[in-house]
């Protein structure tokens, strides 16, 4: 009796599900390392150790397949980000738990991380990816105009408070993955801190007319 194959006669979700994962993770690590153009549809399948032709049952094309990805990605950043989040907390104890989950998500996950800063330079499939990212933000949007309305964040525009917010995790990630620098607990939360102090409301912001 072969084992394995009646295993996977019982469970035909669970087989596609392990070949589509497979599939994603050869991805992510190749794009990581080759970039979008560098790699092949034929390398993700030798790297996932399926046949070629095997990944056109999950995903139409190589355009669909790294759209999928990076929508994941981004899915799992943000449900890292609400980790813990609780309405009825301070809204600035509030923001700092978003900031530092995202910091830490990213410097825990640097093959995602990259991925996800070579989509953003790369300008591949951009259009859907706004869409997307847009979609999958909402929580976060909704907690800046939150902020905006209850006057306890300035009155930027959306694009701005999260360039400000965002920019620099971005940056601390850059420097722990690519340049191998030790961040400390220190230092990541003296980030978080400047931060908050860049977007929250002052008396000198209330004097401006």
């Amino acid at each position: 009796m072969n084992v394995h194959s009646n295993s996977r006669q019982a469970n035909p979700d669970s087989d596609r599900y392990d070949k589509r994962t497979a599939i994603l993770r050869s991805t992510l690590f190749l794009v990581s390392t080759y970039g979008f153009h560098g790699t092949s549809m034929a390398m993700i399948a030798e790297d996932a150790g399926i046949g070629a032709g095997t990944i056109y049952r999950y995903f139409r094309n190589k355009d669909e397949l790294i759209y999928q990805l990076i929508r994941d990605i981004q899915q799992r950043v943000i449900v890292a980000m609400l980790d813990g989040y609780d309405e009825n907390k301070p809204y600035r104890e509030r923001f700092e738990g978003m900031w530092l989950n995202m910091t830490r998500y990213y410097m825990s996950h640097p093959a995602e991380f990259q991925y996800a800063e070579q989509h953003r330079h790369s300008g591949y499939m951009q259009h859907l990816a706004r869409v997307s990212s847009v979609q999958i933000l909402n929580p976060v949007l909704r907690f800046f105009i939150e902020g905006k309305k209850k006057k306890l964040i300035k009155d930027l525009p959306l694009y701005t408070i999260i360039a400000i917010s965002r920019g620099p995790i971005i940056e601390m990630a850059k420097l722990h993955i690519d340049h191998n620098q030790k961040l400390t607990e220190k230092r990541i939360q003296q980030a978080c801190h400047a931060c908050w102090d860049a977007l929250r409301v002052t008396q000198w912001d209330e004097n401006i007319k």
